[in-house]
């Protein structure tokens, strides 16, 4: 049972996360913006707010959604001295980093480094503490994807220390930064997006208990993305296409075993009518899809690189999956997250709809699809309308992220 004092501490992680969302979302729209009119920003706050984005939004957000999973399961006993301190560290590691950056001073970034280093490894050695202590039919389902993102996250902390190393020799490697890039976006934001999906899909059970090719599904995009990092390493670019087959393999059975997963959580009928992700549905249909040209576009990468569609990969993995499903996972729990906190329930249907998944969310979706596709269409034709596109977007979720931020406040009061 998710009582109100596990709801304050998954507020902090999610509105943490939504208030990173709003200042990348909002540098974003200022930077393609300013690139319109052929004013280009420095560098150092193109790569702070990338890392806003990551560490801040996703990353804290991901800790976030696992951990309601985690507060689900009654084997399962989570000290909250422990979450909070690492939510305190992770954010003094970011602001320290991300000032390190605009200063461009290593000596700033090296601390900042060390703090969110710290924080994001005693997340991982956590997380598979507590996912030990979860009874074995529970690690099957969503919480494998996460053990498998955890590792991602490990792996692209490591490889960032070794880039910054890099930057201190004035040696900064692109074998390394591509593998930094894909063990976060790859590794930790998509193998933990697809068990928040799971958890979603399932209603009021979590941890799926007995899905076989969802299992097998977890287990092989592991094996497909230590196959690309490996490949990257070693400069292997031509052979990233079985990286990219092992992937879409994987890809292909999480999708059969989904409709399994919502026979799963259709036994309870309340989450599935007042909670869910059936009303974000639409932002599902477009991340998959998008996801699944991200795959694809792979495929082309690896054999015309550095010619291939680098962007427009860049513009549907990042853009379309990694956003669109984030915010459907924040999307889903934070309004039900604020009524446990309140211990409040609305008895009314429609008003109990109203305030779970309000208008604005699906005029969200409308528009930031819009822009997405102003941005591929950009990509192709000039390069001007695809910084609309991007500054379009930017302000839309600067926008969505200021009103989740203002409707679902602690202090909002909800009647019955």
């Amino acid at each position: 049972m998710l009582t109100q004092e596990k709801a304050r501490v998954l507020l902090r992680y999610y509105r943490t996360a939504i208030l990173y969302l709003l200042l990348t979302a909002t540098l974003t729209a200022v930077i393609f913006g300013l690139r319109v009119f052929n004013i280009f920003i420095a560098v150092p706050i193109t790569i702070a707010t990338l890392h806003l984005g990551t560490l801040g939004a996703l990353t804290l957000g991901l800790m976030g959604l696992y951990l309601r999973l985690f507060y689900s399961l009654e084997s399962v006993r989570v000290n909250e001295w422990t979450v909070k301190t690492i939510h305190i560290i992770m954010n003094v590691g970011i602001g320290i980093l991300t000032l390190g950056f605009l200063l461009d001073t290593w000596p700033v970034m090296a601390v900042g480094f060390i703090g969110v280093a710290y924080a994001g490894f005693w997340w991982v050695i956590q997380y598979f503490r507590w996912f030990f202590q979860a009874e074995p039919q529970d690690r099957k389902g969503a919480l494998l994807f996460g053990a498998f993102g955890s590792l991602g996250l490990a792996i692209t902390i490591l490889i960032g220390g070794y880039l910054f190393h890099g930057y201190l020799s004035e040696n900064t490697l692109q074998s390394m930064r591509l593998p930094h890039i894909h063990a976060g976006f790859v590794g930790w934001a998509s193998l933990g997006l697809l068990g928040i999906g799971v958890a979603l899909r399932g209603g009021e059970l979590p941890v799926t208990k007995s899905v076989p090719v969802l299992q097998g599904s977890a287990w092989v995009w592991l094996i497909g993305i230590v196959t690309l990092l490996s490949f990257m390493v070693a400069w292997k670019l031509s052979s990233l296409m079985i990286a990219g087959g092992i992937i879409l393999l994987g890809f292909l059975g999480y999708g059969y075993s989904m409709p399994k997963v919502g026979d799963l959580g259709s036994t309870n009928s309340q989450r599935e009518d007042a909670g869910g992700s059936l009303k974000l549905l639409p932002f599902i249909i477009v991340g998959f899809l998008a996801l699944s040209l991200t795959i694809l576009l792979g495929f082309d990468i690896a054999v015309n690189y550095p010619s291939g569609r680098a962007g427009s990969h860049r513009i549907f993995g990042v853009g379309g999956w990694v956003l669109l499903t984030f915010l459907m996972a924040l999307l889903s729990e934070i309004p039900l997250t604020t009524l446990a906190l309140q211990d409040a329930s609305i008895s009314d249907h429609s008003r109990l709809q109203q305030f779970l998944y309000p208008g604005p969310f699906k005029f969200a979706w409308i528009f930031i699809t819009l822009a997405l596709l102003v941005m591929i269409g950009g990509f192709f034709a000039a390069a001007t309308v695809l910084f609309i596109g991007a500054g379009a977007l930017g302000l839309i979720v600067a926008l969505l992220s200021l009103y989740i931020l203002l409707k679902y406040s602690p202090r909002t009061t909800v009647y019955p």
